[in-house]
């Protein structure tokens, strides 16, 4: 027994004491209370006894600490330079390099005294005489004793290549690339990697003739914002930054140069709009700087699956600006990290760094065998949801080894729950087979109110939180869908000259026919593309129909609310919170609707939902807001709005009576323009929603209102609605969600039950003097 006993502890050994990763903070230096300076960038210097030391860019000068005993940090150096937030600093032997936006040219510092004295000698590098630079933003130095200046006030701002070997406190220029202007790069074996922030993507160049620079290759990066890029140890891979709110680290496979893949991305923590600003690469881990979250590690064995290891965060809040942690050094050889935090200093870090926990599969359908494609595959606790690929196969992990739930789903499949024990260092394979829900059919029938005719080519959506359903109708009125979940849909069914319908529904097996009549009439709500056009020059924000992206102090954050689903017109539908990443820059953009009349109508009106944003700073504005009505012969301007206007958008309605402006026995077409040109640039955002043309004026319906002193119960309801809190004669409205009157009384504290038996089961709104409710009618 004691020998079996024995053996099995053995067994036990390698499981036990794996090692894990960690990351762990030793000290801090404030430099607000050291030197009342901001942190930018930051690199490191080793001498030849072994100690290291944090080369710290701040935004009054140049620091050099001694971090050897990372417990008690000692600040070694102290150099004073212009006031500049860009402070950017590498090394090249015993020398270190700082380039700044500050007008100081390249400083270079002399650590060869060091650690015997702390007198260091420098000197200000500011190119030769014929084509000098004052500034520059970043720097690259190779082991091979070249510099790489980028984004220097020179040309295009790319790369200026200095010889350091002859004397490096006295460089040599000997060659440029100069067509893009260039954030940040790195080199290595006379091949140099440059990322072109402005123009979205990176370079891959042969520098071994200095003179000529050749270019191999370039790659476009998700976000088009290419920040930084840096090569794996083996030169295969790439890895690359976004400096965008939301922005993920990507991975390319650069084996091919013909053929650059884009082969994983991660973020901290997915769906937050954290801004990913730095990525390293320290052997076969990624060491990434983001803004407000701090440093970041990832897994990168397989850079097919980029695994979080774990983070160390150095700013409190969580913002999607440009708060936080700038730069991050890994390359210490003790392991440990020192991290440049804006405004929280400096933190020297302990990294152990350990492999993750690996785990791959493939998801197949149970009763055919086919791989499932595009299958949702999860790890309670994990950084990010995968999906499979073409052949069914997913990639994910976890930073430390346990037991995890996996959850893997796909519409129309039952999802699949299942408990996977994690090893770190290893890769566990784990096949998912999903059972498919059994499907049935709903026809949805459309015909025209009045007439019982039936109407073709009406778009129907129907809304499950797992699928969505989409289809026409035939010449008979009619579309066959094929529904998995017996739920709660929302459904919406539209036509260019109809009323739109939609509703809140329950659907089963049993439902079998859904038939609604739609009135003639004009009404869009952008739930459907009913064919409005787009011109324009803008070089960003041109009209796009979508889902609002609310933009920090600039876009409201929700689409209008009288809509039947989320769907607007908004001018750059952006993917960040950043107010001027996709904004109008540049020229102007117009939205053209289709065709439209008045119907006969005795009294039209014609109405919309609107907003405009443009505000930067103090000078002129010729930015606008033109919304102009035509019948092909007469131009009538209904709004003109010149900027600025500082405040934050949020929705106005607007209506105007169309008797008298124009001959309205035309057609009519609706232009919708804004601009933002050179000269005074801005950020210039514009919104537009909820067209209609009614009868009656809707102006006061959704209009900004103070707090509502009403509550409408119960709701969602059915046959009556209460409303609480009227006590005194008031009219009341119900207009349906494509905005027509279905009821209008005057009621007192003694009638508040309004009857809405009649009613079909949807959206409404209900107007209550000069306030407006949202309610839903529930299915019977």
């Amino acid at each position: 027994m004691k020998k079996h006993f024995f053996l099995y502890w053995i067994f036990l050994l390698p499981f036990h004491f794996l090692a894990q990763f960690s990351i762990d903070s030793l000290s801090h230096i404030d430099y607000q209370a050291l030197h009342g300076a901001n942190l930018n960038d930051v690199w490191g210097y080793v001498d030849e006894l072994g100690n290291e030391y944090a080369i710290v860019g701040t935004s009054k000068g140049t620091s050099i600490v001694n971090i050897t005993n990372g417990a008690q940090p000692q600040e070694v150096f102290w150099l004073p330079g212009s006031t500049s937030i860009w402070r950017d600093p590498c090394v090249s032997g015993d020398y270190a390099y700082v380039t700044t936006e500050a007008e100081d040219g390249l400083l270079i510092i002399d650590l060869s005294p060091l650690p015997q004295s702390t007198n260091l000698t420098s000197v200000l590098y500011t190119g030769p005489a014929s084509a000098p630079w004052q500034s520059a933003h970043t720097c690259y130095t190779s082991p091979n004793g070249y510099a790489y200046i980028f984004g220097a006030n020179r040309g295009n701002g790319g790369v200026i290549i200095l010889d350091l070997n002859q004397n490096p406190m006295a460089p040599v220029e000997v060659g440029t690339y100069d067509p893009f202007y260039v954030h940040d790069g790195f080199e290595r074996n006379d091949t140099l990697y440059v990322g072109h922030i402005y123009d979205g993507f990176f370079s891959i160049l042969n520098v071994a003739d200095k003179a000529n620079p050749i270019l191999l290759a370039t790659q476009s990066t998700p976000n088009f914002f290419t920040h930084n890029i840096w090569p794996s140890a083996n030169g295969q891979v790439v890895y690359t930054t976004d400096e965008i709110s939301g922005a993920s680290v990507a991975a390319y496979d650069i084996s091919n140069l013909q053929q650059i893949s884009l082969i994983d991305k991660v973020q901290n923590n997915q769906g937050t709009f954290v801004i990913p600003h730095n990525v390293h690469v320290k052997g076969e881990y990624l060491v990434t700087s983001y803004y407000s979250d701090g440093i970041v590690v990832h897994d990168a064995h397989d850079p097919e699956n980029l695994i979080k290891l774990g983070s160390y965060d150095t700013y409190p809040g969580q913002t999607p600006g440009y708060d936080g942690c700038w730069g991050v050094y890994p390359f210490f050889p003790s392991n440990k990290a020192v991290a440049a935090d804006i405004t929280g200093g400096l933190f020297i870090l302990q990294v152990q760094y350990a492999a993750a926990a690996a785990l791959n599969g493939q998801v197949k359908n149970l009763l055919t065998g086919a791989v499932l494609e595009q299958a949702s595959v999860s790890l309670t606790g994990a950084a990010m949801t995968e999906l499979t690929n073409a052949a069914g196969q997913y990639k994910t992990g976890m930073g430390q080894s346990g037991s995890y739930v996996l959850t893997v789903n796909k519409p129309g499949f039952y999802p699949q729950t299942l408990n996977v024990n994690l090893v770190a260092g290893q890769t566990i394979t784990q096949n998912v087979n999903l059972i498919p829900i059994p499907p049935y059919q709903l026809q949805v029938q459309v015909f025209e109110a009045g007439t019982n005719l039936p109407l073709s080519n009406v778009q129907i959506e129907l809304k499950h939180p797992q699928i969505i359903h989409t289809g026409l109708t035939n010449g008979l009125g009619q579309e066959e869908l094929t529904l998995f979940y017996q739920d709660i849909y929302e459904l919406v069914v539209g036509k260019w000259g109809y009323q739109s319908k939609c509703a809140n529904l329950q659907i089963d097996a049993s439902t079998q026919t859904l038939a609604f009549y739609l009135q003639k009439g004009f009404y869009d709500d952008f739930s459907f593309d009913y064919g409005w056009s787009v011109i324009g020059d803008a070089q960003t924000g041109m009209w796009e129909r979508g889902k609002v992206n609310p933009t920090t102090q600039t876009v409201m954050g929700s689409d209008v609310e009288l809509d039947c689903f989320d769907q607007g017109m908004y001018t750059g539908i952006g993917t960040t919170p950043h107010p001027d990443a996709a904004d109008v820059d540049n020229g102007f953009t117009q939205l053209i609707s289709p065709v439209f009349n008045t119907n006969g109508l005795a009294t039209p009106y014609l109405n919309y939902a609107r907003s405009f944003f443009c505000y930067h700073g103090p000078g002129a504005f010729s930015d606008t807001f033109l919304v102009v009505l035509s019948n092909g012969l007469q131009d009538v301007v209904l709004e003109q709005i010149i900027g600025p206007q500082g405040q934050p958008m949020q929705w106005e309605y607007k209506s105007f009576p169309l008797s008298g402006l124009l001959d309205l026995n035309s057609n009519l077409q609706l232009f919708v323009r804004t601009a933002d040109y050179a000269g005074n640039p801005n950020i210039t955002e514009a919104a537009f929603d909820h067209f209609s043309i009614t009868n009656e004026s809707v102006l006061s319906v959704g209009q900004n209102n103070p707090i509502n002193p009403y509550l409408l119960q119960p709701n969602p309801g059915n046959g009556s609605i209460e409303i609480i809190g009227l006590n005194s004669l008031t009219s009341i409205s119900i207009f349906t969600a494509d905005a027509k009157c279905v009821y209008k009384q005057l009621h007192d504290e003694q009638h508040r039950i309004l009857n809405t038996q009649q009613l079909d089961s949807g959206i409404y709104w209900v107007q209550i003097g000069n306030q407006m409710l949202k309610w839903v009618k529930s299915a019977q």
